[in-house]
């Protein structure tokens, strides 16, 4: 990819940007979810809840008395935002670098020794932008962090999650992704690293692709049976958080970015629907994503099965999974 197509990318990102940062504020302004008061019997597990949205999605849920399990790199950050000793009942937060496949792992393992049913995770935490590196598995940082390392816990978690659920009240997995995995249509299979050529805006893009057809295709695998599982994903809105430190024109019109983008408070909403919402047990999700707290439409490459199985195949094989959910 030369310097025009990477041009081209962060053109369309800031273009599909600034149209839902309008449509969020006009046309479909945020709409505050409607959920059980009382969420006491409920237990969530979520990634990266130390900042941001994740941060103010766990607020929402530690109030409707949910018991949460937080992983995040920033364990003291985390439990001096969140008044770590006011919920000593109901909140633990663990270590956890989505970067590094083994803090995966010793998480998820940290998580199950607990013996408590987990009825909902979160896949919260992500990175955006900045330039290519890669992890210590060989692995492009933000399709590891946003993708591949959620991929791992989801998998290491799912029995868990199996055994909480039931057919009345299924557990459910939540991939926080964005509107901007309408840049994922250009996801080379043979490159999903962008070894040969990157764009940070691709990448980001591919990642939140990922995060789609991982949730429609995990999702669908249960069709065939009573699904114990429910999996789906979600777009938080164009948020106002830090994530956005590698885009210029949010720090260089900050005052009118924070008159255009919602609040982190605002955008843990829709995470907070995606984990309670009584309704969305049995919605049908095929082809669909959260927007706003209702379903809408995912694009037509994500939403295509064969690319949702190639996916799945190479993320099974980058991991080495012979059968998801089986370890």
């Amino acid at each position: 990819m030369g310097w025009f197509s990477g041009l081209m990318f962060k053109l369309y990102l800031n273009i599909v940007g600034a149209y839902y940062s309008m449509k969020e504020q006009i046309w479909d302004r945020h709409r505050k979810p409607s959920l059980p008061l009382d969420s006491s019997e409920t237990n969530i597990v979520i990634t990266g809840g130390s900042r941001g949205i994740g941060l103010e999605a766990v607020k929402k849920l530690l109030d409707l008395k949910c018991r949460v399990i937080v992983g995040c790199r920033s364990v003291n950050q985390a439990a001096e935002a969140l008044n770590a000793k006011e919920h000593v009942d109901k909140l633990t937060i663990i270590p956890l670098d989505l970067m590094k496949l083994d803090s995966v792992r010793a998480f998820a393992e940290q998580v199950k020794s607990t013996g408590i049913p987990i009825h909902c995770l979160i896949n919260n935490a992500g990175i955006m932008f900045g330039p290519r590196k890669e992890t210590e598995d060989g692995f492009e940082a933000q399709l590891a962090t946003n993708h591949i390392g959620h991929f791992l816990l989801s998998h290491l978690l799912f029995s868990r999650l199996e055994e909480s659920g039931s057919a009345d009240q299924p557990a459910r997995i939540v991939n926080v992704s964005s509107i901007a995995h309408y840049l994922g249509s250009w996801m080379d299979f043979q490159d999903l690293h962008l070894k040969k050529s990157y764009s940070p805006e691709q990448s980001y893009g591919q990642s939140k692709a990922a995060q789609v057809m991982f949730s429609q295709f995990l999702d669908s695998m249960q069709a065939s049976k009573v699904p114990r599982v429910r999996v789906l994903a979600l777009h938080p809105g164009v948020v106002k958080t830090d994530l956005y430190s590698h885009v210029w024109w949010v720090k260089a019109f900050d005052f009118f970015a924070r008159m255009v983008m919602k609040t982190a408070v605002q955008g843990g909403d829709t995470l907070v629907h995606a984990a309670l919402a009584p309704e969305l047990a049995t919605a049908d999700t095929s082809r669909k994503y959260l927007e706003n707290s209702r379903l809408c439409g995912i694009s037509d490459f994500t939403g295509s099965l064969e690319n949702q199985r190639k996916l799945w195949e190479a993320s099974c094989q980058m991991l080495n999974i012979q059968e998801f959910g089986k370890e």
